[in-house]
């Protein structure tokens, strides 16, 4: 019975309508997941109980897998951390490890693997996360109201947490607009067609650059300038840019863009906030920083650097940041002289720096092979022809992007930005890593 029974079972995981199924769950997870948050998570919870068999079904293409030896890697060093918190901060420490801090970011795994490397279901994907965004800054806020303090060049976030996550939403979405750009370039279809999805695009596109220019996150601004500068080499790797002609002239044009913008009053009055404060840290006069926005986050760093010093390998687990803060002076003081959300100060300004904390040197490795080998993987497969030309500009463009963003806010270890890395890197993951794996197999 048994004989009969299982090659049954793994029919029907291997059935298209199956995957359509499991499609259809993580479409409404994509579509639905921030602007109606409790049919997001019910989607999300069916998206991954389908996806679980597919762990199995997938065992021989996972054993190849560099990410999923990474995960391996994720959960062995969170134990090891936690274990390491134990001797060194008994008093903090956790009865056990958890180890979601860094599994959920390996959602993108079945992510990928629901998918299969179908270009079709993974712009799909892209397109609904892209509406999700939208419709949330209107279901999420007084849509009119957010409008005209916006109009009032006032700093707004319409409803989604706060300005920063509000801006990294925007920034991920204009990326996405720009790679699917070149998607609609190469599409099999007519020049009417192109025409109109590529005005859509540029029109998403238009409102998720003033999105993020409106909600005034520093760290966005940073990391979009970057992304510009690295956009002439970008479109060279993926062979858009042919000729060091281009080169020269695809750079003049980034650096007229980024000098008409820095003329803004708007934007240099935003940029040059808290200048006093970088004149300080530039002259040396660590001691003496003020508790500003940007303050906070050079105290919390310096105060982390000390704990990192001593546990540079594996790390305290996460309850190694609780006691960075507890030990600085500063971060107390700030929170029991404040209210709101400084008060509940539980996170260090970076996920870059919580990671050596938590998790030391090899933790921090584990996570940054998440940025650079999708961006390796996805630059092969478009020499090799099986990855899509747009999906290795969208690779370089966020990882750069998010590589950035992550060294001044903890968006990895937040709901939203988990949100955001996976379904990007899962698309991205689908169409390189998936697509890979099956050609090996074959």
């Amino acid at each position: 019975m048994n004989q009969v029974t299982a090659p049954s079972l793994f029919n029907l995981f291997e059935d298209k309508r199956y995957y359509h199924l499991a499609r259809f769950f993580l479409f409404g997870y994509a579509l639905t997941a921030i602007a109606f948050p409790d049919a997001g998570e019910l989607f999300r919870a069916l998206f991954l109980a389908l996806s679980v068999p597919l762990l199995i079904t997938h065992r021989h293409f996972l054993k190849k897998d560099a990410f999923f030896w990474i995960f391996g890697g994720a959960i062995v060093i969170q134990g090891l951390g936690w274990f390491n918190g134990t001797i060194h901060i008994p008093q903090l420490a956790n009865d056990y490890p958890h180890f979601d801090r860094l599994a959920k970011l390996f959602i993108f795994i079945p992510i990928g693997l629901v998918l299969q490397g179908n270009n079709k279901a993974a712009i799909t994907t892209l397109v609904l996360f892209t509406i999700g965004i939208f419709i949330a800054c209107v279901t999420q806020s007084d849509f009119r109201h957010q409008v005209d303090l916006a109009l009032q060049l006032r700093r707004v976030n319409f409803g989604l947490k706060n300005a920063q996550f509000t801006s990294m939403f925007a920034g991920t979405v204009a990326l996405v607009c720009f790679g699917l750009f070149f998607a609609v370039k190469h599409a099999t279809t007519s020049f009417k067609v192109k025409s109109v999805l590529s005005l859509l695009l540029m029109t998403a596109l238009s409102f998720s650059v003033v999105l993020a220019i409106v909600s005034q996150s520093r760290q966005v601004w940073l990391a979009m300038v970057a992304v510009m500068f690295m956009l002439p080499l970008i479109l060279t790797l993926s062979g858009i840019i042919k000729s060091k002609k281009s080169v020269f002239i695809s750079y003049a044009i980034v650096l007229l863009v980024l000098l008409a913008a820095s003329q803004s009053e708007y934007i240099q009055s935003r940029a040059s906030e808290e200048q006093s404060v970088l004149t300080k840290v530039i002259s040396g006069d660590l001691d003496n920083i003020p508790m500003t926005s940007i303050g906070i986050r050079i105290n919390s760093w310096l105060d982390a650097s000390k704990s990192i010093a001593e546990h540079p390998i594996l790390g305290l687990g996460e309850n190694g940041i609780k006691h960075v803060i507890t030990s600085s002076d500063k971060l107390m003081a700030l929170k029991n002289s404040t209210s709101g959300s400084l008060k509940d100060l539980a996170h260090l300004h970076s996920n870059h720096i919580e990671l050596l904390v938590a998790y030391g040197i090899i933790g921090f490795s584990l996570v940054l092979a998440l940025y650079i080998l999708p961006c390796i993987k996805a630059y092969k497969g478009y020499k090799a022809g099986m990855t899509p030309q747009w999906t290795l500009i969208l690779a370089l463009c966020f990882y750069l992007f998010w590589f950035i963003i992550n060294g001044f806010e903890t968006f990895n270890s937040r709901s939203y930005g988990v949100f955001s890395f996976v379904i990007i890197s899962g698309v991205i993951y689908s169409l390189t890593q998936v697509k890979m794996l099956r050609r090996d197999n074959n």
